[in-house]
């Protein structure tokens, strides 16, 4: 257990590296783990291979990357894959994906676990897609779909596909785990999600994106997360912090009581302090514990 601990921490340290612009585990410093990962096209998967041009996105300070032209999926593989993949989407109120600070160091601890991973470069509902909140939606989507088939390099050997999702990239997984009625995730891990954009939570940048500048009723139900819980949801593994000043807590309440509502698996964990975006987890703080209660949660699923 203190190994798995020791480890953890050093993955939450890759999101520090990140913020300082590197120097931290090998890197070089002023180099950023995230323009890597970027700049490596060989583990980079197109969504929509359609799509001309092959522009970079951006990357801001702290790991945050923005401009997607190219929605894909950057790959990465363990030494010993277990036949399990786990698509990550970060959060970022869907102004700006949180690589640095959630994606991959999630993604690093999963490797670590044998299972293949995806972190997914979604479209920005606000960078010019005339879709809107469709356009993400449908990158999740296909980005599960090609996961499946095995149209993404090293995932034919892939038996079980999961989603993890923190703040938005938790609305935005949360929404198409829970509305694919044909082949859904084989389950789902949400951080501090964005649940509900419906009434009083509207204030949040997310709830403002998905209901634009007329919000009706229809549109909160739509993209809220609730009223999608079906019978046949998949596996749900929630944690939030009780101080989050960004996602309240009661919003987690709402998917809980909806599984609950169904009779469907939820296993919901909140810690005292975090507050918003802890990512692996805050040094020295309980929100730590989470990936230890994941990893748990996972092998008794039959995931790992």
């Amino acid at each position: 257990m203190s190994t798995r601990r020791q480890f953890l921490q050093g993955c939450s340290a890759l999101s520090l590296a990140v913020s300082a612009g590197g120097g931290r585990r090998g890197l070089a410093r002023g180099t950023c783990p995230v323009k890597a990962m970027l700049h490596d096209e060989s583990g980079f998967y197109p969504l929509w291979p359609e799509v001309g041009t092959m522009e970079q996105p951006r990357v801001a300070r702290g790991g945050r990357v923005y401009g997607i032209h190219v929605p894909g999926l950057h790959v990465m593989r363990p030494v010993h894959p277990n036949g399990s993949a786990v698509i990550i989407a970060a959060g970022g109120g869907y102004g700006h994906i949180a690589v640095g600070h959630e994606a991959l160091p999630a993604a690093r601890w999963l490797v670590s676990l044998g299972v293949t991973v995806a972190i997914l470069l979604y479209r920005l509902p606000g960078e010019g897609w005339a879709e809107g909140m469709e356009a993400p939606l449908a990158d999740a989507r296909q980005a599960l779909h090609l996961l499946r088939s095995g149209q993404v390099g090293g995932s034919g050997n892939v038996r079980r596909v999961g989603f993890m999702g923190f703040s938005a990239g938790g609305h935005l997984l949360g929404l198409t785990a829970l509305q694919d009625h044909d082949a859904p995730p084989v389950l789902l891990m949400l951080l501090y999600p964005v649940v509900s954009v419906a009434p009083p939570f509207t204030g949040s940048r997310t709830s403002r994106v998905c209901l634009g500048d007329n919000p009706t009723v229809e549109r909160a139900v739509r993209w809220s997360l609730p009223s999608h819980v079906r019978d046949d949801a998949p596996p749900l593994f929630m944690a939030h912090a009780l101080d989050d000043l960004i996602v309240s807590p009661e919003q987690e309440t709402l998917l809980l009581q909806a599984y609950q509502r169904h009779g469907r698996p939820c296993e919901d964990h909140r810690f005292a302090t975090g507050g918003h975006g802890f990512g692996l987890g805050r040094r020295n703080g309980s929100t730590g514990q989470w990936p230890i209660l994941a990893e748990f949660w996972m092998r008794r699923q039959g995931f790992l």
